[in-house]
């Protein structure tokens, strides 16, 4: 049953929207910090209160902390495996694991955007559109999202238990005559959500192209009531909708489907769909240590040599020469207690406090990242014992990120060849090669309840470099059980990710040969009642 009242929907989405906003908005000042420090624009925020005389020097340890969980959780391109439903017949489960496949590694880059948005900010999202091409396969695109544009709900304990979902975004002014009609719109130049402010645009919105005027809209999806709205205040000043349809992007059981996939590395315990950052963990350290180094740089450049001489002692041309040095600076002083004509000015050595309290701001750092020291390439004192017993921890706590990422990459395959099946006119066909062979796909392939997993299953660089290490070690211990070689070394050729055509010239070669026994009376056979060297060879290579 969908709302009937389009006055109580508009509040609706007003609501949600102003809910939305102030949210985010409360947010905005921790999420530039956060950008900021990554980016290396630290000293950029206007809150810091530094000296603007000083020199300002800033690490960038956020930016190794984020691309280290990056370069951890995608070692090759992203894959899945697609299995058919035991209760369903229809559908193509191998044609529509290489079309999904075929998606995922011509979108690694938008998948390692969102990874570092998910990283950086509380949460990240995946949104699908259609797009126009001829190729079935090519209509539909995907891109990451920042969180403060994503409408969640933010009472739901989970994703899939929300009660509505939406996205809001602008729409240049073509754009949205060409997706809602050519209606009389107000249009408004788009905002930055960093550089946002309360004031209106003070100059003429008609000397501005119209690529350059944009209506904010607001696309909500209502799961309660199957409908999706589409909204705009810079239409017809809020009180009506643009758009109001049945969600057409449906599971296979005809159970409404958004096309935003949600990518949550962490969670609040007390409110999961809001989401945790992982650079606000650790981002106090990297404060402090960029308060650190620029004190350290200014008080470097103030230890120099300088002296103190009794004036009237040197006249200018004798003092010209003292002072020909180039870190050398003569001050006149009335002092009679001076002893000597000239004496150096003390220089104080920076406290070695600081040198300990530097020592902690890595401690808490590295306690703050799951990743071990030598993991980022850092060179430690610890023992290999101790290096495997913290590559096995990292691993594992790698893997938890990798399985949230591996869901993330499970729903959009799901997403996509649903959009795809949803897309395709009635018998359009496309082409798609399959180990080596054209085969052809038609909506059909693709419209089913398949089982989707990815393919590494949380396997991240560090877990399978553990694996390799294992199985080594293990090489002497599985040929004393008597474990066939032919095993061990299919096993080192999956693991390694080698030629397949490695193990098919063992199998080749392992394969018995029946040579053609000669009549009785041409066979030569020796004293020894084997067949002798020369023609024993001959029968193995096959009589050649």
């Amino acid at each position: 049953m969908a709302r009937q009242n389009e006055t109580d929907i508009i509040r609706l989405i007003q609501t949600i929207l102003s809910e939305h906003e102030d949210y985010w908005k409360q947010e905005r000042a921790n999420l530039k910090r956060y950008r900021d420090v990554y980016e290396n624009e630290f000293w950029s925020s206007s809150w810091s209160t530094i000296n603007s005389d000083m020199i300002r020097v800033e690490t960038a340890d956020c930016f190794s902390y984020v691309e280290g969980f990056i370069a951890s959780l995608f070692s090759r391109n992203p894959a899945v495996v697609v299995g058919k439903d035991a209760a369903m017949i229809e559908g193509t489960p191998e044609l529509a694991q290489e079309v999904a496949n075929r998606f995922l590694f011509d979108k690694r880059e938008h998948l390692e955007n969102g990874s570092r948005l998910g990283l950086i900010y509380p949460c990240s999202f995946f949104k699908f559109s259609p797009q126009q091409s001829d190729d079935l396969l090519e209509r539909v695109s995907i891109r990451a999202l920042p969180c403060w544009e994503v409408i969640v709900d933010m009472d739901a304990s989970s994703w899939s238990s929300q009660r509505f979902a939406g996205h809001v975004y602008y729409l240049s002014l073509p754009e949205a005559r060409e997706r809602f009609g050519n209606k009389k719109f107000n249009p408004i130049p788009k905002e930055d959500y960093f550089k946002a402010t309360d004031k209106k645009y003070s100059g003429k919105i008609q000397d501005l192209p119209d690529d350059y005027l944009y209506i904010k809209i607001v696309e909500l999806y209502d799961f309660a009531y199957d409908q999706v709205y589409f909204w705009s205040h810079n239409y017809a000043q809020g009180e009506k909708l643009l758009l109001r349809e049945q969600i057409p992007l449906r599971t296979y059981d005809d159970q409404p489907l958004s096309p935003i996939v949600p990518l949550y590395y962490s969670r609040k315990p007390e409110k999961p769909m809001s989401g945790l950052s992982a650079v606000a963990r650790v981002y106090d350290q990297f404060y402090e240590k960029n308060i650190l180094r620029t004190y350290w740089a200014n008080a470097v450049r103030r230890d120099s040599r300088q002296y103190l001489y009794k004036e009237g002692s040197f006249d200018e041309e004798a003092l010209a020469k003292i002072t020909s040095g180039v870190d050398g600076a003569m001050i006149a002083v009335d002092e009679e207690s001076l002893a000597g004509l000239i004496a150096s000015v003390g220089v104080e050595p920076i406290s070695t406090n600081f040198d300990r309290y530097q020592n902690y701001i890595e401690q808490d750092i590295n306690r703050g990242s799951i990743l071990a020291p030598f993991s980022r390439g850092e060179a430690t004192k610890a023992t290999a014992t101790e290096i495997t017993a913290l590559a096995q921890y990292s691993a594992s706590e790698i893997g938890k990120l990798a399985r949230e990422r591996d869901g993330a990459i499970e729903q959009i395959a799901l997403v996509y060849l649903r959009m795809i099946a949803l897309l395709a006119e009635e018998n359009e066909i496309a082409t798609i090669e399959v180990n080596g062979v054209p085969k052809i796909i038609t909506a059909k392939d693709l419209d089913a309840k398949f089982k989707i997993v990815a393919l590494d299953q949380s396997s991240t660089p560090l877990s399978e470099a553990i694996k390799k290490n294992n199985l080594v070690q293990l090489l002497p211990i599985l040929q004393g059980l008597g474990v066939p070689m032919s095993k061990v070394k299919e096993e080192i050729i999956r693991l390694y990710d080698l030629p397949r055509n490695f193990l098919e010239e063992e199998v080749q070669k392992e394969a018995p040969i029946q040579p053609t026994t000669p009549p009785e009376e041409q066979r030569d056979i020796g004293a020894s009642g084997e067949l002798p060297a020369e023609q024993l060879a001959q029968s193995l290579l096959g009589g050649k």
